[in-house]
């Protein structure tokens, strides 16, 4: 299902123009209770030449922080901590509106060939530029087969993918808690996302990719195939959803 359309478009978007932090600390949310921070690749100067996509350019609500993840019971529920306004999904500044990006994910334990899946929001996005227009909206949940927008600002296309521009329903929305946080370095907003892991065709590991629609700073976190007793547990509910589905099949005939 199409989301947004982009039409390219020059410029540098505004929120470059703001003075530099650094990364803010972690909100209490992903303190214990079983949370492991999985964060890499703050601040990396990807292929840019400008030097701007480090952590915390543009200023605290313009800074990607944080990403954490833990498994429980074939649920795996990751935690997004940024000082970009994910509660409502949206803020402006200088009288211009910026968007937050959806989470790119992999599973399969190599992101040469991209994000097979995402998780969509479910809020209004389009990209930075004036004109990109959005086509339509799409439910919130967990999609594969999905194809990536890269409508961050020309500048800053080492943060991209964006936005999930395509992509087929794989499982509709879960409990997905979103609030925020005053730290010492300011605001930070938090979102957490539950992914039945049943759903997925395999999991050889997780791989996410977040960043907002001016592309200023992104985040990136990486996890390991999870512990053997995990996986069986994984096994185990695959092989009852097969049942389950041949079942249903015999039963037709």
């Amino acid at each position: 299902m199409n989301k947004y359309m982009i039409q390219a478009a020059m410029g540098i978007s505004v929120a470059a123009l703001f003075v530099c932090t650094a990364n803010a600390g972690v909100v209490s949310e992903f303190v214990g209770d079983g949370w492991t921070d999985i964060t890499v690749g703050v601040g990396e100067d990807k292929t840019g030449s400008f030097n701007y996509v480090d952590p915390g350019y543009g200023g605290q609500n313009f800074d990607a922080e944080y990403l954490f993840y833990k498994i429980d019971n074939n649920i795996l529920s990751i935690g997004l901590q940024t000082g970009f306004d994910i509660y409502t999904g949206s803020q402006i500044y200088g009288g211009k509106t910026y968007y937050a990006g959806d989470l790119a994910l992999s599973f399969d334990g190599d992101t040469t060939n991209g994000y097979e899946y995402a998780y969509d929001f479910g809020f209004f996005t389009q990209g930075s530029q004036d004109n990109s227009a959005p086509i339509a909206l799409v439910p919130q949940g967990l999609y594969e087969n999905v194809t990536w927008s890269t409508s961050t600002d020309i500048y800053f296309t080492e943060s991209n993918p964006f936005a999930m521009l395509n992509g087929t329903l794989v499982d509709g929305s879960r409990s997905m808690d979103s609030y925020w946080e005053d730290l010492s370095d300011g605001k930070s907003y938090w979102r957490i996302v539950e992914i039945d892991l049943t759903k997925l065709n395999s999991f050889e590991g997780l791989d996410v990719h977040w960043t907002m629609s001016c592309g200023n700073d992104a985040v990136d976190g990486s996890a390991p195939v999870p512990e053997p007793t995990t996986m069986l547990l994984f096994g185990t509910g695959l092989a009852g959803l097969i049942r389950s589905r041949r079942k249903k099949a015999v039963m037709k005939r």
